[in-house]
């Protein structure tokens, strides 16, 4: 169960991350959608630390 709970940000963040990437190419494109791709992979890089974070035991 605290797993679980623990993995709720990082998964949050994929799915915003994946939003934006969708606005971002498909619906405004050029220079302002390369902004919505920048903050996309940042938000994935992220999500990954997180995920990472929440994968280790409690101590």
């Amino acid at each position: 169960m605290e797993q679980g709970l623990r993995m709720i940000p990082s998964m949050l963040t994929v799915i915003a991350a994946a939003v934006l990437f969708y606005i971002g190419y498909v619906e405004v494109r050029g220079f302002e959608g390369a902004g919505y791709l920048f903050l996309s992979v940042f938000l994935l890089l992220f999500a990954l630390v997180s995920y990472i974070v929440a994968k280790k035991p409690v101590q």
